[in-house]
């Protein structure tokens, strides 16, 4: 088991039900494979590394470290190829897909990739790489014969009435059905969220359509087309406080998908054949907090889930005839892990609570706009116009206002304005008072990326930036001292209205694509050249000057 909280990897006597070693490592672990002579490989998240380690003689012993290799920032999903030469990495914050020599881990290549890669399945006959991204309406296809790796994508919008389409998001997950041809995958399954960020005609009280904004769905690709199948999707008002909007593990038993939920903490098993499985749900499981793995043991009808928040291990009976229960449960720890005191446990939970009627009406979570507490690359349609999302993992302790308009003094009040927004009810009485405490708590310690030294060219680029970043001729420093926020609000979209908006902290601005309050620029280049006289001057830059200040705020 993977323990990012611990930074640590735990093996487990599944038949014992029994911890038998934990193995302390050099970082959040997020994802591991064994290979088929027994060593463990890892992706160590916030040490941007992956590593190898080697089971002792006995399964009571510690794992030995045998190498390691540095990746691009936050290491997360992992894969290694059918013949076991290559090992693929995706860097979620370094949006790239790294292949490693499994003996050696020399790096072999790295391709960019769009925002936030996850998971990635390479088919079996080690022609393409597949990737899905917890932002973005796509899964990209890597051409791994390519001696430049080009990349394509599957467009994964779903299409919702005549006019109108849903954004896709939440793709932390991956996993294929083979066909008989050992060479072809005939479907790659990929559970993730559908969003309506618009009210379309109506006029909006919340965030995006009153509609179900959040849809849980499961995209089939065709990978021989290399084409969604099904592009229309229904989506249903009902079962709402059932539904899994924050699928974040699944494996296949066969013909059935096992999918493991936050929020609602279980594990759904559906039809993996179904044109969308997700409206196929055969039963499911209830779980301890926090599913982040789950893995079904081949030859046998049972899997294994790990919930990372209770720090437990859930035994699933599969048999036919089995209850939907929980076969045994093994506690790895009782002890908090550390930096996460008992208050902001319990906000986490709450952070990724779907369905509770305080937070939304429509059974959106925190988690659901602000993915891994960052956010979501959408612009909202919101009461007072198009609005993006905010990143606030790295940038709660920043102080006050908050809101694009900078229209609230505290956090608290912050969030219980959003809540009211979600058109849930808020917090009124003294538990939800201390709920909303620890909501407000674990905001403040939320994990932010872990950068990537740069190397010595790109050092003295970003040195040029934090130049003109401070030139006074140029203006950014005096509203971003030093990259944050002067705590005031402009009018910087100089609109009819003259409305202000707040100045935003641009610590971590990199990794937030789009720009602008209204996501109105693709790219910080767009930014910089497009606000030239409204927020700084940087028409009299060159582009190598331009280049620079990019490198600057990509690096904050």
């Amino acid at each position: 088991m993977a323990d990012a909280d611990r930074r640590a990897l735990h093996t487990v006597d599944i038949d014992g039900r029994v911890v038998l070693a934990t193995t302390p490592v050099e970082g959040a672990p997020s994802q591991l494979v064994v290979l088929a002579d027994g060593r463990v490989v890892v992706t160590l998240r916030d040490s941007n590394r992956v590593a190898v380690l080697e089971p002792a003689s006995a399964p009571e012993r510690k794992l030995a470290l045998l190498c390691e290799a540095r990746t691009p920032s936050e290491p997360i999903g992992l894969f290694v190829a059918p013949n076991e030469s290559t090992l693929f990495v995706t860097s979620g914050w370094g949006r790239a897909l790294t292949a490693f020599a499994s003996d050696t881990l020399e790096p072999r290549y790295a391709v960019p990739l769009p925002r936030e890669p996850r998971a990635v399945y390479v088919e079996p006959s080690g022609r393409r790489a597949f990737v899905s991204h917890a932002i973005g309406d796509e899964i990209s296809i890597v051409d791994l014969e390519d001696p430049l790796h080009s990349r394509r994508s599957v467009d994964l919008r779903r299409h919702n009435g005549e006019n109108s389409s849903r954004h896709t998001g939440q793709g932390f997950v991956l996993t294929a059905l083979v066909g008989t041809n050992p060479e072809h995958v005939t479907r790659l399954l990929a559970p993730m969220v559908s969003v309506d960020q618009d009210a379309g005609s109506v006029s909006t009280e919340t965030y995006g359509s009153r509609f179900l904004a959040a849809a849980p769905l499961v995209a089939v690709v065709d990978t021989t087309s290399e084409a969604l199948l099904g592009r229309n999707h229904f989506v249903s008002g009902q079962f709402r406080e059932t539904v899994c909007t924050l699928p974040r593990a699944a494996a296949l038993a066969g013909e059935r998908l096992l999918l493991a939920c936050l929020g609602i903490d279980a594990v759904l098993e559906l039809e993996a054949r179904a044109r969308d499985p997700m409206r196929f749900e055969r039963r499911r499981y209830r779980v301890p907090a926090g599913p982040m793995g789950v893995a079904a043991e081949p030859g046998r009808e049972r899997a294994v889930v790990w919930s990372q928040f209770a720090a437990a291990v859930s035994v699933l009976d599969l048999r036919e005839s089995a209850k939907a229960t929980p076969a045994a449960e093994i506690i790895v720890s009782k002890d908090l892990p550390p930096g996460l005191g008992a208050v902001e446990a319990r906000g986490r939970i709450l952070f990724h609570a779907t369905n509770d009627p305080r937070i939304s009406g429509d059974g959106r979570a925190c988690a659901s706009c602000h993915i891994d507490g960052r956010e979501d690359g959408i612009t909202w349609q919101t009461p007072e116009g198009r609005h993006q999302t905010i990143m606030l993992a790295g940038r709660m302790n920043e102080g006050a206002p908050f809101g694009w308009r900078g229209e609230t003094t505290t956090l608290r009040h912050h969030v219980g304005r959003t809540m009211k927004r979600l058109a849930g009810r808020g917090v009124f009485g003294e538990a939800d008072s201390a709920d909303l405490d620890a909501l407000i708590a674990y905001l403040k310690v939320m994990p932010a990326p872990v950068r990537v030294e740069p190397d010595e060219t790109r050092r003295a680029l970003v040195t040029r930036g934090r130049e003109l970043f401070a030139d006074p001729r140029q203006g950014c420093a005096t509203c971003h001292p030093g990259g944050g926020t002067d705590r005031a609000a402009y009018d910087v979209a100089r609109s009819p209205y003259r409305i202000p908006f707040d100045t935003p902290s641009l610590r971590f601005v990199g990794g937030t694509a789009p720009y602008f309050h209204d996501g109105r620029y693709a790219t910080l280049g767009d930014l910089l050249r497009g606000v030239d006289g409204t927020m700084g001057h940087t028409g009299s830059l060159s582009d190598e000057e331009l280049r620079a200040l990019e490198a600057y705020l990509e690096d904050l």
